[in-house]
C-alpha cells in the first residue's frame, strides 16, 4: 500500500466551500483562523505546507486532521476545540523520525513530516498536537 500523503488540495477546496457557504472574505477567514490569504490560496497547487497553519484550518473546519489523508490506516481524532493555538509537539515528531535532536532545533514541521511521523506510529495526528496559548 502506498505511504499515507496529505491532500491539501483536498482541505482547500473544502475550505473554499465552507468559506463561501459562511459568506467569508479571504481576508475574514484569515483573520479568523490566523493564517494569511495567500498561504490558504497556494495550498490549491502546493504538494506540502507549514503544519500549524494547515492545522488551524483543519481545526476551523471542525474535521479530522486524516480526512485528508490519502492512503491512511489510522482512526482520526478532531482537534482540541480550547482556546489557544494549534501546535505541532515537535519532540514526538522527532522520536518519530528518530531524530533526537530535531526537537531541539526546529520550532515548526510541513503537514507531510507530521503525516509520516504518525504514520509510523500508527497514531492520529491529532496525538502529535498540542494547544499553546497566545
Amino acid at each position: 500500500m502506498p505511504a499515507p500523503c496529505f491532500d491539501l488540495q483536498l482541505l482547500y477546496a473544502e475550505v473554499d466551500r465552507t468559506r463561501q457557504r459562511k459568506r467569508l472574505s479571504w481576508s475574514a477567514l484569515s483573520r479568523q483562523v490566523g493564517v494569511s490569504p495567500s498561504t490558504i490560496r497556494r495550498f490549491a497547487t502546493a504538494d506540502d505546507a507549514e503544519a500549524d497553519g494547515v492545522l488551524a484550518l483543519i481545526r476551523w473546519l471542525d474535521t479530522r486532521p486524516e480526512d485528508y489523508i490519502q492512503n491512511n490506516t489510522v482512526p482520526g481524532l478532531k482537534l482540541g476545540t480550547e482556546a489557544g493555538y494549534i501546535r505541532v509537539d515537535m519532540r514526538r515528531v522527532a522520536a518519530a523520525h528518530g531524530d533526537s535532536n530535531g526537537a531541539r532545533d526546529r520550532t515548526r514541521t510541513t503537514i507531510q513530516r507530521l503525516v509520516d511521523a504518525a504514520s509510523t506510529e500508527q497514531q492520529p495526528v491529532a496525538a502529535f498536537t498540542r494547544i499553546a496559548n497566545a
